[in-house]
């Protein structure tokens, strides 16, 4: 997961203008019934928006980082928006509706952590309707609360303070960056579990990521070593070249840069880390 800038963006004044009235309109809806349909008949709104919110992330899962690998892209409402599920499943309340056409509630998410599914430990994955909230959070039931009062379990890639509370190890694997007993460790456990982060062939990916950045940081110790012994505008060169394989590996635009990231981090090297991208 890496930070996706939506602050100074704005989709097509267009599609601003449609959701704006969309909005004015279901707000003047009466019950949760009516609000429902009215969101369902006017769903294609946001897929409009599909290609412009994969531009904000270089065409990337906003939560996973991958393309193909987590399959299709659903347009996930962050705040579901028909109703919202605690973590043991229990339905809190009639859901978000007033953000159902606010795009900065909507997250790029492939469908399989978006969707419900069966994981290869036969459990039931995807973030579907869930929005669990610590106990004893203020809860926003309605357009006059105030929606920054909730303490939320799930990290949001569009907050530049979540997506470092998870990274991954030598396997493929996510984690929590932080330390076991804490809040955001709790935060970023669910959200694996939830957002299935945790699926196979990701995992997968990512252990491809880090062997090929392992080789390329192998190599540029070893060429370091003959620099020592034997400067030469050739080793210099060969350095120079496996360091711009590793800044984009760790680019924003690479599959999996968070993972090339955690990788050079992990390596012990002070030259790995400061090659990392911002």
């Amino acid at each position: 997961m890496i930070h996706i800038k939506i602050d100074d963006k704005n989709p097509p004044e267009e599609w601003c203008q449609k959701a704006d009235r969309l909005t004015r309109e279901l707000k003047e809806l009466a019950t949760d019934d009516e609000r429902k349909d009215f969101i369902n008949r006017h769903r294609a709104i946001w897929a409009e928006l599909n290609e412009w919110l994969r531009g904000l992330s270089h065409k990337k899962c906003w939560y996973s980082e991958a393309k193909e690998i987590y399959s299709f892209y659903d347009i996930d409402h962050f705040r579901p928006k028909n109703r919202a599920k605690e973590l043991d499943g229990r339905m809190r309340a009639a859901g978000y509706w007033w953000l159902a056409f606010d795009w900065r509630n909507y997250r790029l998410c492939g469908n399989i952590g978006n969707r419900p599914n069966t994981g290869e430990e036969g459990t039931t994955r995807g973030k579907g309707d869930y929005f669990p909230l610590k106990e004893g959070s203020p809860v926003a039931c309605s357009p006059e609360h105030d929606l920054n009062d909730e303490i939320y379990y799930l990290l949001d890639p569009t907050d530049p303070d979540d997506p470092p509370l998870l990274t991954f190890d030598i396997s493929g694997s996510p984690k929590p960056a932080v330390a076991d007993g804490t809040w955001e460790f709790k935060r970023v456990t669910e959200t694996i579990r939830i957002l299935h982060l945790d699926y196979g062939p990701l995992v997968d990916a990512r252990k491809v990521i880090w062997y090929e950045c392992t080789s390329l940081m192998n190599q540029i110790q070893n060429e370091m070593l003959k620099e020592n012994n034997n400067i030469s505008v050739t080793t210099k060169n060969r350095i120079k070249n496996f360091q711009k394989q590793l800044r984009k590996m760790t680019s924003p635009s690479s599959e999996l840069s968070a993972t090339a990231k955690a990788c050079l981090l992990n390596s012990g090297h002070v030259w790995a880390r400061n090659l990392i991208s911002n």
